[in-house]
């Protein structure tokens, strides 16, 4: 049996819950959320990220996920497995595969753990003072123009430049929420999705439209707020560690709108220009 999530472009938190609540391995993608010729890899991950039990990782706290983008998933079917690679005193390791024709698509490999004493810690740094999101002109979603699954999100830049402008600098900010009216606090599929809306930084070094795509993406938790909601306000920040020969390796953080961290991301993306 097929997970049904309509033709009709619906909302990330909808996409979730039918997911979530289906032991189907096999899930339909929905219109609506397409980036080119592929699916949008932020719902790829958070759908990934849906498909693990909660009596596999045993309500342990996630710490880190490693995505391997393998090859597109189109609109279709795809089928997903989950299984779990160990389980220890503290940590669990699971790994979530992908698979549309037979052929691997992406690769997900979760980390949870439970807290544990230690006599170290530090803080990350605190957000970077920007405009306010009512101070920053919004970003339109026009079709046929920027990819279908923009239209879910709210984005104000604030740092840095939009795509295809040729920027100087290696940095690209600002704000971003969800579109959807939310009632509950914000998931880790949620947080994914946000993360992975914003185009890639080095898009605003190319002074003319080019295709890129997500190599690898490695994302580490911080604890996630259980008062805010996806459509609060989401503060990002990506900054080019290096750039060469047709690749870039991007840092990214993201902040709460107090100014706490929640993520912070690394991404090695291909650039077809």
């Amino acid at each position: 049996m097929i997970v049904e999530l309509e033709t009709k472009p619906i909302a990330l938190r909808d996409i979730c819950r039918n997911v979530r609540s289906s032991r189907d391995v096999t899930v339909d993608v929905p219109a609506g959320w397409g980036q080119g010729r592929a699916t949008f890899g932020g719902l790829v991950a958070a759908v990934m990220f849906e498909k693990i039990p909660e009596r596999i990782h045993e309500n342990r706290t996630l710490r880190s996920i490693l995505l391997s983008f393998v090859a597109p998933v189109v609109p279709g079917t795809m089928e997903i497995s989950v299984n779990k690679l160990r389980s220890g005193k503290s940590a669990t390791q699971v790994q979530v595969t992908v698979y549309q024709d037979e052929q691997i698509c992406a690769v997900m490999l979760a980390s949870f753990g439970n807290a544990r004493q230690s006599a170290v810690a530090v803080n990350y740094e605190e957000a970077p003072p920007i405009s306010n999101p009512d101070q920053v002109q919004e970003f339109p979603f026009i079709p046929g123009v920027t990819p279908d699954f923009t239209q879910h999100f709210d984005y104000r830049y604030a740092v840095g430049q939009i795509p295809f402008t040729g920027a100087d600098e290696s940095v690209v900010g600002g704000w971003i929420r969800s579109r959807q009216a939310e009632t509950n606090p914000l998931t880790v599929a949620e947080l994914l999705a946000l993360l992975d809306a914003w185009p890639p930084a080095i898009l605003s070094k190319l002074k003319q439209p080019a295709a890129g795509s997500t190599l690898t993406w490695s994302v580490s938790f911080f604890d996630l707020p259980d008062s805010k909601m996806a459509d609060d306000w989401w503060q990002y920040e990506a900054h080019i560690q290096h750039a060469a020969d047709g690749y870039s390796h991007i840092d990214a953080s993201m902040w709460d709108d107090t100014g706490k961290v929640v993520a912070i991301s690394r991404q090695t993306v291909s650039v077809f220009g």
